[in-house]
């Protein structure tokens, strides 16, 4: 299975992104991923996935017909997620990267791995077995 952090998904679906090369390669990987039927997401991703969009001043229709769509790939959330990452928290002070720790601790529970571009990432690896792919 694959989760896709929220850049990701921004630049499959907006509109106003300054990359363009960071658009197709998300494009080609959501494609590959859609076709075999291994696309995972969490509500949190969705969350962060409107707020950013709004901030780009993506039309809101078509950012609630991507959530929309993207809601179909939602796995719940287990309290066990939830307490991860307190205990990631507790033992690494890293409060800073509460969402990205969510997302660790999700691909973690659901086994799955996680695409970003977010080099911030990196300081994450060392925390879980979870594969993290850090795009460029």
């Amino acid at each position: 299975m694959v989760y896709f952090d929220t850049n990701v998904l921004v630049y499959i679906f907006a509109l106003g992104i300054d990359t363009l090369r960071q658009k197709n390669k998300s494009i080609k990987l959501f494609d590959e991923t859609i076709k075999n039927k291994n696309l995972i997401l969490s509500d949190i991703v969705l969350y962060e996935f409107a707020h950013s969009c709004n901030k780009l001043k993506e039309n809101p229709i078509t950012i609630q017909k991507n959530l929309k769509f993207l809601s179909r790939f939602v796995k719940p959330t287990d309290i066990s997620i939830h307490k991860r990452v307190i205990e990631i928290f507790e033992n690494n002070l890293l409060h800073h990267s509460s969402f990205d720790l969510f997302h660790l601790a999700f691909c973690e529970y659901h086994n799955t791995k996680l695409i970003t571009f977010d080099k911030g990432f990196k300081k994450l690896q060392k925390l879980s077995k979870t594969q993290i792919d850090i795009k460029q």
